[in-house]
């Protein structure tokens, strides 16, 4: 049976040897280690931790996870011991070669330590087999000597753990080993004979602790375990945020400097929505729009390039203002309240072409200077409104023709004399009748009576461009149609005058 352990102990060994080399997750110690020895020459009394006749061992072990609690751990030690009794009647030199398969209970599994804590203590138990090689010097008669064996063996023991880095710690333990065989000593009796193993070594981590984020820090110290990879982290994991105001160093374009959120972690120190590092103005308050400089009267020009910056302008007048929009900036317009529309001067105020003192916008002739009773016309002279008015029956025309009499020219005359002594004067000429006929045949006549005047002039050298006809038929009577003075004064021949622009 011995035979068999010891080939399916050094079968498993090597597979879990080779699992761990593959998976690397675990554990690979190097060890020292003293031996003390308790069995039948020592007459049962049991002499540990005397630490006399100690011989220098040592040992190589392989440990795989497999949760928070347990690892399986393989363990190959060289042990060496000596006894003597102290009558110097018995002594014992062994050499021991142990594989042992052993389950280790952690208590660093988050019940009682924290997992990832630098002191872990720990219980450990298995088998495994053993190559005996023992020689004894006895007197006593049933002593046997041993040499080479191979037999089976049990250990419990006792340890701790101080995990100096992620990869490195030292591990101090105590092991009670029995030889499933009581004659390695020399005597078979008692089948109790034990050893006790002191041991301290160096635990390497076959993997390094797993770093999802790969910042540097093991994934369970890791208290920000998705930090980008280009961030610059503290021992907790963490980004670290150099001027501490919330931005990330990673995400912060101000790292040294504490700022917002909103601006990448700089500053705004004017409050204005505008970033330090992009306003012009960082130290007042300005708009977006000219980078954080300020447009006090909010007219959309910057306080700096505005000449009124505390009135609402206009681009063109540098932002100063333009009260009647009459195209004059109120500093320099005479006439800051102009009706909209008006045309005005440079001054601003509405001109007054001929100088008569009546404004462009109200003067009926703007280029002649007139009276303010004729709506800056000039004033038609009294012996001219005196010939128009005798006109009105003056000019005599041929019963229901459109021939003018002779006894007409000499006032038609006098008119030709008025229009060319007043070259300004632009010569209306309506023409009227009576009710008498139909509708349509008196308009055509006073058309045609009213076309008879200008051509008489024109004949008279007046230019047709200061003339105008217009014939109204029956339609402005001024007197009464049913009498025959009413009738009379009906038709009639109107003058008046209109100046040329």
């Amino acid at each position: 049976m011995n035979n068999r352990l010891t080939k399916l102990v050094a079968l498993i060994f090597l597979a879990l040897s080779f699992y761990q080399a593959q998976a690397q997750r675990g554990a690979m110690g190097f060890h020292a280690t003293v031996n003390e020895y308790d069995g039948d020459l020592n007459g049962n009394e049991h002499h540990f931790y005397q630490f006399n006749n100690l011989k220098l061992g040592g040992a190589f072990s392989l440990q795989q996870y497999i949760n928070p609690s347990f690892n399986l751990m393989e363990k190959f030690s060289y042990n060496r011991m000596i006894y003597n009794n102290p009558d110097r009647t018995v002594g014992m030199a062994a050499e021991m070669f142990a594989l042992n398969l052993k389950l280790r209970y952690k208590f660093n599994n988050g019940y009682i330590f924290k997992e990832d804590a630098a002191i872990a203590p720990f219980l450990m138990g298995g088998i495994g087999v053993t190559r005996i090689n023992s020689n004894v010097d006895t007197e006593l008669s049933d002593a046997i000597i041993s040499d080479k064996l191979f037999k089976a063996n049990v250990a419990l023991g006792v340890g701790i753990l101080f995990q100096l880095t992620d990869r490195v710690g030292v591990e101090f333990a105590n092991t009670i080993n029995a030889p499933l065989y009581d004659g390695w000593d020399g005597v078979t009796i008692g089948n109790n004979d034990l050893y006790l193993q002191h041991s301290a070594g160096l635990i390497f981590s076959l993997k390094k602790p797993t770093d999802t984020d790969k910042d540097g820090v093991p994934d369970k110290k890791d208290n920000c375990a998705d930090t980008p990879s280009n961030a610059v982290v503290d021992s907790n994991g963490c980004p670290v945020d150099s001027d501490v105001d919330g931005v990330p160093d990673y995400l912060d374009t101000c790292p040294n400097v504490a700022g917002l959120t909103q601006f990448n972690g700089c500053p705004d120190t004017d409050g204005d929505g505008v970033a330090d590092k992009d306003d012009k103005c960082p130290d007042v308050p300005g708009v977006v729009r000219f980078a954080g400089c300020p447009d006090s009267d909010d007219d959309g020009i910057q306080d700096s390039e505005d000449n009124c910056p505390n009135q609402k302008g206009l681009d063109i007048f540098k932002g100063c203002p333009d009260t009647d929009g009459d195209g004059v900036e109120d500093a320099n317009d005479k006439c800051p309240n102009t009706p909209a529309g008006v045309k005005v001067d440079a001054t601003g105020c509405i001109p007054d072409t001929d100088g008569d003192g009546i404004n462009d916008e109200e003067d009926g002739c703007p280029m002649l200077a007139g009276i303010k009773a004729n709506k800056g016309c000039p004033e038609i002279k009294p012996e001219v409104q005196q010939l128009f008015q005798r006109a009105l029956q003056g000019i005599q025309f041929t019963s229901g023709r459109a021939v003018i009499k002779p006894v007409s020219f000499p006032i038609l005359n006098a008119i030709v004399k008025v229009l060319d002594d007043n070259p300004s004067y632009k010569l209306l000429i309506g023409g009227h009748t009576d009710d008498v006929g139909s509708d349509a045949t008196n308009l055509t006549l006073s058309k045609n009576r009213a076309d008879a005047v200008a051509n008489y002039l024109i004949t008279k050298g007046i230019t047709p461009l200061r003339i105008s006809s217009t014939g109204y038929g029956e339609t402005t009577p001024i007197d009464d149609n049913k009498t025959p003075g009413g009738r009379t004064r009906n038709r009639r021949v109107e003058l008046k005058v209109e100046f040329l622009k």
